[in-house]
């Protein structure tokens, strides 16, 4: 399989994804020089990663059991009434619908990760190539910020 920046040009990616960054980024219309709006889209791409990665990577239906049996409880206490018990049986309910329409997505979901890893490396190379220097002050920054953590909580303009 042939790689993006050999069936287009390293000059026509860099367009494409300028332009991909005035959609996905709005912010990215103001004045800004090409780096920072590619940064931006670079941050947006890797978030959008994570969540499809997240999404692919859970078992629901373990969830769904761990929820039915949390709320459960709840359910056949007497001291509760049952107006609130309704309300969660309902919440429950709602919650297993979305479960159970989110996994027959499951495909797309693991089509779409692997798009998304796939477009934020050919873009982390079009940004390598045009401003290499920026890309690993970029990083260190973002790194800096982040007290050399890489957990959860992502930063960063948009």
């Amino acid at each position: 399989m042939k790689e993006d920046h050999e069936i287009i040009n390293d000059e026509e990616l860099k367009r494409f994804f300028l332009n991909e960054a005035l959609l996905l980024c709005p912010s990215t219309r103001a004045d800004l020089t090409e780096s920072e709006k590619l940064w931006m889209l670079h941050v947006r791409l890797r978030k959008m990663n994570k969540l499809t990665g997240m999404l692919c990577n859970q078992d629901l239906g373990e969830y769904m059991l761990e929820m039915q049996e949390v709320l459960g409880f709840y359910l056949v206490e007497k001291n509760e009434s049952k107006k609130k018990k309704f309300r969660m049986n309902e919440h429950l309910n709602r919650f297993n619908q979305f479960a159970i329409r989110l996994t027959r997505f499951s495909d797309t979901l693991g089509h779409c990760y692997l798009f998304y890893n796939r477009h934020l490396r050919t873009l982390e190379r079009v940004i390598k190539l045009y401003f290499p220097g920026e890309f690993k002050k970029k990083q260190e920054e973002e790194v800096a910020r982040q007290g050399g953590n890489t957990g959860e909580k992502e930063t960063g303009n948009e």
